[in-house]
């Protein structure tokens, strides 16, 4: 396999291994090109790199389990399809797949229908590889073996058990394969082990973090940043960003809603910069050459996504540069072109440079966060009501958009207005969820993605409400609080677990507020 395709196809039985093991580690080399290892733990955070280290491989996978007593057990294979790891895990203990006697019986049980050959290596064997399933080389005679096997080998309470355990992306493909398991969504016993599931395991993303409140005063726009303690915000101290180079700058936004290794990225048009509030480096981003523009051209800046490119060890900037006239009789412009330009900062060479690529604009700065190399933002301008999730890869500089689900009822409303559906994007527990309500209702419809640039795996998870007094989501936090804004201008945690809301005693009646997980890291950024 290719690299991205480490992270993309690895489905339901990869997911599975974690049933008897902590680690799975991949090792992958396609014919044209470099080898690739995967490191997951059971967190379900994974790391890509090109292995250098390891012992080079010919051509295809070598996958290696990490039990969980961490006795370790390396098996090897050809053309093997990663159902083999889900099947073998349903009837496994631990140990007992460590016996050669047991994975035959477990392959010739539950694996035949697996339309590639399975061989195990054996010391015994003076051939050492013996082909043990069967190998279907005509795709009638496989489709028929799997209409009469698949459903009967997996009880419809384990199958759950398992399932819910699941990432939506492998859940959502691996519905196809049976079809009670395609409908899971629909029933409710299932949904009630999958909220479980999806809210028990914290994802790493929120290990050592603590959290920022940024409120800025609409009366005199002038921004104070907070370092809280507690659930409640019952501590506060507000720290202080001011430096000699934009003191005179009343309102500072935060981009995105996290530190990207406790680095942040505040602007106010033109003006941007880097800032650790752990060690109080900051550093002020250059001008661009879109801003040398003649006296007569107005520049205006809609700002997308701050991000780190672990593949250059780079953080950049996007942004989109609006250059226009400012009256309608100053038109002569003939040296300057009087467009858009979507630019991007990197730091490694500290400059901006034009990227000739069409990307949606942002909405708000509420709607975007940078995830796993990722920045994301919601899109909701334009003529229709079609709003899209927009992905920019840091990496390869690409972007992916998603069209958005239409989560709300029609038949509740008369009359309904498709521009009167507000949509927010966050990120939930690790996934990227989006939450909808319409116009005056207080009753919230919350999606999560299972695979960016796929609308079909958006899967409403919740309808919570009606929820008194909640106006519209602010940011999350941990596994399962989400904080809302308050239509009495305070702030509230509402718990998915349980339903429950916590009114803060934060007044944010006047201003505007924003929620920022932040981690603190000591090194500079050149590190």
């Amino acid at each position: 396999m290719f690299a991205l395709d480490l992270i993309n196809n690895l489905d339901v039985g990869f997911y599975s291994a974690y049933l008897v093991a902590h680690k799975v580690t991949v090792t992958s080399k396609h014919n044209d090109h470099d080898q690739y290892m995967l490191d997951s733990t059971l967190s379900a955070s994974f790391i890509v790199t090109k292995d250098i280290n390891c012992q080079q491989i010919r051509r295809g996978t070598t996958i290696t389990l990490f039990l969980n007593d961490d006795q370790v057990h390396k098996l090897s294979h050809s053309h093997i399809s990663c159902c083999f790891f889900y099947l073998l895990s349903v009837v496994l203990k631990q140990l007992q797949y460590l016996q050669e006697t047991t994975i035959k019986n477990l392959i010739s049980k539950h694996c035949q229908l697996i339309a590639h050959p399975i061989y195990l290596w054996s010391e015994n064997n003076k051939d050492h590889w013996q082909l043990i399933n069967i190998w279907f080389d005509n795709q009638e005679m496989h489709n028929k073996f799997v209409a009469q096997k698949l459903g009967n080998h997996l009880p419809n309470g384990l199958a759950s058990s398992i399932l819910s355990k699941l990432p939506l992306k492998s859940l959502t493909r691996f519905g196809c394969l049976h079809k009670s398991w395609a409908l899971l969504f629909e029933n409710s016993n299932f949904m009630n082990l999958f909220h479980i599931n999806f809210l028990s395991n914290q994802h790493s993303y929120y290990d050592n973090t603590s959290l920022l409140l940024r409120l800025t005063d609409k009366s005199n726009y002038k921004s104070s940043l907070f370092s809280v303690c507690g659930k409640r915000f019952q501590n506060k101290e507000e720290l202080n960003w001011r430096n000699q180079l934009i003191e005179n700058n009343r309102v500072r936004y935060i981009l995105g809603s996290s530190s990207i290794n406790g680095i942040i990225c505040l602007y106010l048009d033109n003006i941007v910069y880097l800032w650790n509030p752990s060690t109080t480096e900051f550093k002020v981003i250059p001008p661009s050459p879109v801003e040398y523009a003649p006296d007569n051209v107005h520049i205006m800046f809609h700002y997308q996504g701050f991000g780190y490119d672990c593949s250059r060890d780079d953080y950049k900037v996007i942004r989109y540069a609006f250059s226009f006239p400012p009256e309608e009789d100053e038109l002569d412009c003939e040296e300057w072109d009087v467009t858009t330009i979507l630019e991007i900062y990197s730091l490694r060479s500290n400059s901006w440079r034009k990227l000739d690529i069409n990307v949606p604009t942002c909405s708000s700065f509420h709607d975007r966060f940078y995830f796993e190399g990722i920045c994301h933002w919601l899109n909701v301008f334009g003529d229709t009501p079609e709003n899209y999730l927009v992905s920019f890869d840091l990496s390869n500089e690409e972007c992916y958009t998603t069209l958005t689900p239409l989560d709300i009822p029609l038949e509740l409303y008369e009359n309904f207005d498709f521009y009167l559906v507000f949509k927010h994007l966050l990120l939930l527990n690790g996934r990227i969820a989006l939450i909808s309500n319409y116009h005056q209702t207080t009753t919230f419809y919350i999606s999560i993605l299972g695979e960016i640039g796929k609308k079909e795996t958006w899967t409403k998870l919740w309808t919570v409400g009606p929820l008194p007094g909640l106006s519209f989501p602010i940011g999350t936090w941990n596994t399962s609080n989400i904080l809302f804004r308050t239509h009495d201008g305070k702030l509230a945690w509402f718990d998915l677990r349980t339903h429950f809301i916590d009114k803060l005693d934060v007044n944010v009646r006047n201003g505007i507020c924003q929620l920022i997980v932040y981690k603190e890291i000591l090194l500079p950024m050149n590190k």
